[in-house]
């Protein structure tokens, strides 16, 4: 395992950004808080079971949670990007995740022709430290496929989920066992915080905003957490919002801190 220990540098990174960093992060916040209202509709995601056996459809920078009422409807379509008619939705707060509580699945997602590249490319997460409070992972983006591929950094959205509890079940539109503690959020988003859950990708390690990945070509950006005692679990996404695109995910990692 890669020995990575700038504790002290990120710890300050959480309290204190450059007037740049955090200029940054209030305009991509501002671009994601215009998502708008999730109402019935068609949806686009990959479907995930999580280590509780919750269940989401996961676009990268959005979520929306499906009730454990018809979750069994989504077992076989685990780890494939789909799109579903929600027929209900229950959205307690705008700008802020769904609950799907009626669906009819329409079919697989198919790639659209875009300015960006999504299929042919890989996303890998690995867990390089863990300190706790602290947790840094890696997150790498490859290219697979035979032409060069362009990519958009602010379609590269994470999650961490965490076990839904009696502190954070009013704050979710979850009703199963398992609720995003960090979502909404993208590569290129810097830093960003709630009273429990905090990440920060420095400057050194942030993506360009676009680029281009020649055949079998990666490059990798690298996010520290900082989090509670707990179980979590951390997923990546590259392609459109809920609405959108087909979608490719990462590998899930889960984490556990009890120290």
């Amino acid at each position: 395992m890669m020995i990575y220990n700038p504790i002290m540098q990120r710890r300050n990174l959480f309290t204190a950004s450059s007037g740049t960093a955090c200029l940054l992060a209030v305009l991509v916040v501002a671009s994601l808080a215009t998502a708008g209202i999730r109402g019935p509709g068609k949806y686009n995601g990959v479907v995930f079971f999580d280590r509780w056996d919750g269940c989401i459809l996961f676009s990268g920078v959005y979520l929306m949670y499906i009730s454990e009422d018809v979750k069994e409807t989504l077992r076989q379509y685990d780890g494939q990007a789909i799109v579903i008619d929600a027929l209900e939705v229950i959205q307690p707060i705008n700008p802020g995740d769904g609950l799907i509580k009626r669906l009819n699945v329409i079919g697989l997602a198919h790639p659209k022709q875009t300015a960006y590249t999504v299929e042919g490319t890989k996303l890998e997460a690995q867990p390089i430290t863990v300190n706790p409070p602290f947790v840094t992972l890696t997150l790498t983006i490859t290219n697979e496929g035979r032409d060069v591929a362009t990519i958009n950094s602010s379609g590269i959205g994470f999650a961490l989920l965490g076990q839904r509890t009696t502190n954070n079940r009013s704050l979710s539109p979850s009703d199963g066992p398992s609720t995003a503690v960090i979502t909404r959020t993208n590569v290129l988003n810097l830093h960003s915080s709630n009273e429990s859950h905090s990440y920060v990708i420095t400057d050194e390690d942030r993506l360009p905003a676009s680029f281009s990945l020649t055949p079998h070509e990666s490059k990798t950006t690298k996010i520290t957490f900082m989090l509670t005692r707990g179980s979590y679990q951390f997923l990546a996404g590259y392609g459109g919002g809920v609405h959108e695109d087909y979608l490719v995910v990462s590998n899930p990692v889960s984490i556990d801190l009890f120290k």
